[in-house]
């Protein structure tokens, strides 16, 4: 979308109010590099030495490594993901400059309405969050109020995390943002309210619940988790977090990044709690680099946050129990080929941080962040736990899943000292783990090369016409549709696009619907047939050429929903051996994390005793 829709002088002038250096500070932590230069591990591609470049008298940007560079405009773009006319909405907003209504050359509500969606869900939230904080305060009896006292959080805490209540009502949250000017269906988007379809009521989703603000990487409020009051009810459960949004992406968030990041940058750390009360906890016992995963299991990209902070260590403080033991093994899966230096922290008496603070205090928590153990010795305590480490056949056991962990490493030398200190802590040679890693690298490389034959190779190229059939509809959907293929973006994450052709012709129309140029996507796709596959070729020039089976928006809708659903158990057929001999294999960061971020997935939808 060109910038002729706001004048150019508005354009001037948020741009030399919007400093380069401060609004990029905002998202990265920079570090002088010169007079006027900063520089920063990129936030657009995974790097562990820096070569993103800030020039503060020349108000531009540019990374060696990736290529992507311009000025403030182009950097919010791209961070955010925003066509420029939203990108200079928002810097304006911050800036303080106005920008006119009647902007020759646009239609005022259709411009306004496409640049402020994301603002308008920002500001709701903040009003929220303050509606929950100003229920807390108004009623110190409440039972909010009583566990917060149980749990010994002073109120200076609780002003800081902006821990609120949800009055126990249906409908005193709805009631409030019709009363700033919400609008029911904006509430709906934003994940405060919820629509029962089958009773046709539209209630509060947080209710007579203890509500903590989560924020993004930038300190805006993008949504809650809220934990029940209510002891005793089978039927509710524990914590209620706001639904997917445009701007609450749960496996993109960490709780309290904007508190912990300027002290992960400083140690070169991060703590990994389980939740926002033990976050809280190790901040409150002088651990400020302490985060949480929001609402779903430790996730690549959240890996990829924790880095951009160049940190090289990370402490993992989960629960004890088989949950708590689980998520330590799966965060190993991500942090390890990343090179991270990975410690656990073993809590005395299976307690959690919070519960530690509480009933031995600050010292304590202390005492056991700084006596946290590598993550080899904690493997080791682990199968102690499972297996007769005193008889060969529990130690071969232990020693065949601790092989697995260590060959997600890439990096040959932590590899080999990973296996010398293995050896010490298993009492075996390091010729002996050495031959089992070799054994497992050759089986692999077996498995790849000479497949079992699981499936006939009927049935395996059924599968693949399956997904590339389904491909091809939802390409036809979004050629049909600006705001499908806008929701595809948010709703098909990088690994579902294979290198096949009407895959990359889908990914070609969402990039286009984001970055505003939709009018250009039928170019964009006809640019890509090329003949080298004439069948592909054919179908999708039938798409450009307007075939669509779809008569109505409903009809359109309800084949995106299956189309989604049925990717989804497509992906979930590859096995976790699978995925796990490519990770090994893999070199590039990106197919690295890709592959990472697929394992995860697999992972959280697989039932616990599968």
């Amino acid at each position: 979308m060109a910038s002729g829709l706001i004048p150019p002088e508005i354009i001037d002038e948020i741009q030399t109010r919007s400093d380069i250096v401060e609004v990029i500070g905002n998202y990265v932590p920079l570090k002088k590099a010169g007079s006027n230069s900063w520089k920063a591990c990129c936030p657009f591609h995974n790097e562990k030495t820096p070569s993103f470049h800030v020039r503060g008298d020349k108000q531009v940007f540019y990374c060696f490594g990736c290529h992507k560079g311009g000025n403030v405009f182009k950097f919010v773009m791209e961070k955010e993901g925003i066509t420029f006319p939203e990108a200079a909405h928002l810097l304006a907003g911050r800036c303080g400059v106005d920008i006119p209504e009647n902007a020759p050359g646009t239609d005022p509500r259709e411009a306004r309405a496409a640049a402020n969606t994301r603002e308008r869900m920002y500001q709701l939230n903040e009003e929220f969050a303050r509606f929950f904080e100003h229920q807390l305060l108004r009623y110190p009896d409440s039972p909010a109020a009583q566990y917060l006292a149980s749990r010994k959080i002073p109120p200076e805490v609780v002003k800081q995390f902006r821990i609120g209540a949800a009055p126990d009502s249906w409908d005193a949250g709805l009631r409030f943002g019709k009363s700033l000017g919400f609008s029911e269906e904006e509430m709906l988007r934003a994940g405060v309210l919820h629509h029962n379809e089958e009773r046709r009521r539209t209630y509060d989703l947080f209710r007579n619940r203890l509500t903590f603000a989560i924020w993004n990487e930038q300190g805006k409020v993008v949504g809650f988790s809220a934990r029940t009051l209510e002891s005793g009810k089978t039927n509710s459960p524990k914590y209620v977090n706001t639904p997917e949004t445009p701007v609450f992406k749960k496996g993109h968030l960490l709780y309290a990044l904007p508190f912990a990041r300027q002290a992960m940058g400083n140690t070169g750390e991060a703590i990994l709690c389980e939740g926002q009360l033990d976050t809280i906890a190790l901040h409150r016992a002088g651990f400020p680099q302490a985060v949480a995963p929001q609402g779903t299991g430790f996730t690549p990209d959240q890996a990829r946050l924790i880095r951009r902070y160049d940190v090289k260590r990370v402490l993992l403080a989960f629960d004890s129990d088989n949950a708590g033991q689980k998520a330590v093994r799966a965060a190993l899966e991500i942090l390890l080929p990343l090179d991270m230096e990975v410690r656990v922290i073993a809590i005395p008496g299976g307690k959690d941080p919070d519960e530690l603070l509480r009933t031995a205090g600050p010292e304590a928590v202390q005492d056991a962040v700084h006596h946290s153990i590598p993550f080899l010795q904690y493997m080791r305590n682990y199968y102690a736990s499972i297996y007769d480490l005193n008889s060969p056949a529990g130690t071969g056991r232990a020693l065949e899943s601790l092989v697995e962990i260590l060959l997600l490493l890439e990096n040959p030398v932590l590899r080999e000292l990973y296996l010398k200190e293995a050896s010490t802590l298993f009492h075996v040679g390091t010729d002996a783990l050495n031959a089992e890693m070799h054994r497992r690298i050759q089986r692999d490389r077996r498995r790849i090369a000479r497949p079992e034959p699981v499936q006939s190779p009927q049935l395996q190229k059924k599968q693949q016409d399956a997904f590339g059939n389904t491909m091809l509809t939802l390409l036809g959907l979004a050629l049909a549709d600006e705001n499908i293929a806008r929701e595809l973006a948010d709703a098909m994450p990088p690994e579902y696009f294979r290198p096949q052709l009407p895959d990359q012709a889908l990914n070609q129309v969402i990039a286009c619907a984001i970055n505003g140029e939709f009018n250009t996507a039928s170019d964009a796709v006809s640019t890509l047939l090329n003949g080298s596959d004439p069948e592909a070729d054919g179908k999708i020039a039938r798409l450009l050429a307007g075939d669509n089976p779809f008569s109505t928006k409903a009809l359109q809708r309800k084949a995106m929903r299956e189309c989604l659903e049925s990717l989804q158990v497509m992906r979930q057929r590859r096995s976790e051996t699978e995925i796990l001999a490519e990770l090994r294999r893999a070199t590039d960061p990106e197919k690295k994390m890709a592959l990472l971020t697929e394992l995860t997935s697999l992972k959280q939808k697989t039932p616990p005793n599968s």
